[in-house]
């Protein structure tokens, strides 16, 4: 079968399980079959394909038609130009959490200071830890997370992305072995409830660790959680960000005063929803 035939099968194959990107995600697999670009495909629709490729292309396939997440059939994710490992341990990274970090960045860029220590609570993949340190290539990172297969991924991709002297890794529920304060805390820890679980997608609910998305409390507990252990770990002018889910703002709110906090932010993902919570300790 000629490469370009496959890709069209493919595509086709893909619309009838109901994959959102159908295209895109034939071209992927395809290109990862074929070991190349996916620029490079479109160079060479003429190509005949091996039996060999052609068996491997139909296990793919048959993977992501059962709805498993293209990104753990190729292992790998791109997050703000790194490659991270991943798989069944670890949530995929968003591009919400790109933005968390973009809108960080310019926080400090704006405020003309640069954090020296700063804590990742719920590292998952290391996607946070491992960016942050690029960004602020003179701070010391600190990133827990309390599932040790979780903490095994990160490892691997602390030491694959080269930032592994700046980048310690911590098995703790959120700041229970946690010592010493820091200039920024930032989290993205499970904040989908029950009923938002009930809604998501196959992909979501089939392959991504239930323990990483969802939490009690209609998915506040380990919100509130770090906004109340933060508070004792939290510099006098350091900042806490945390991505959120959809309408938890005003109850975070609440918690943040009873823990003391003198400011709270809401900001907003490129969907425009208020996503991102923003703590200081001091107005």
């Amino acid at each position: 079968m000629h490469l370009g035939d496959a890709l069209q099968k493919l595509t086709d194959y893909f619309e009838r399980h109901g994959i959102d990107n159908p295209r895109t995600d034939a071209e992927c697999l395809m290109a990862f079959t074929l070991r190349c670009k996916r620029l490079d495909l479109f160079l060479d629709l003429q190509r005949l394909l091996t039996d060999d490729q052609l068996n491997q292309l139909r296990y793919y396939s048959g993977r992501r038609a059962k709805r498993e997440p293209l990104q753990y059939i190729l292992g790998t994710v791109n997050f703000f130009g790194y490659s991270l490992q991943v798989d069944a341990r670890v949530l995929i990274p968003r591009p919400e959490t790109e933005e968390l970090l973009y809108q960080l960045r310019q926080y400090f860029k704006d405020n003309n200071r640069l954090p020296q220590r700063i804590l990742d609570c719920g590292t998952g993949s290391g996607a946070l830890a491992i960016v942050l340190a690029a960004f602020f290539p003179h701070a010391q990172v600190v990133a827990l997370d309390r599932s040790q297969p979780a903490l095994e991924v990160a490892r691997k991709n602390v030491q694959a992305n080269g930032v592994q002297d700046r980048v310690a890794l911590i098995a703790s529920n959120w700041f229970e072995n946690v010592e010493g304060s820091f200039d920024c805390i930032v989290a993205n820890p499970p904040y989908l409830s029950e009923a938002d679980w009930d809604c998501a997608q196959p992909e979501v609910k089939q392959f991504e660790p239930r323990q990483a998305l969802v939490a009690s409390d209609n998915g506040l507990s380990d919100l509130k959680q770090i906004i109340q252990g933060g508070y004792d770990h939290l510099n006098s002018d350091g900042v806490m960000v945390m991505e959120t889910g959809l309408d938890q703002h005003h109850a975070l709110e609440a918690c943040a005063r009873s823990c003391g906090y003198k400011k709270m932010q809401s900001t907003l993902d490129l969907s425009h929803r208020q996503r991102y919570f923003w703590l200081w300790t001091n107005a």
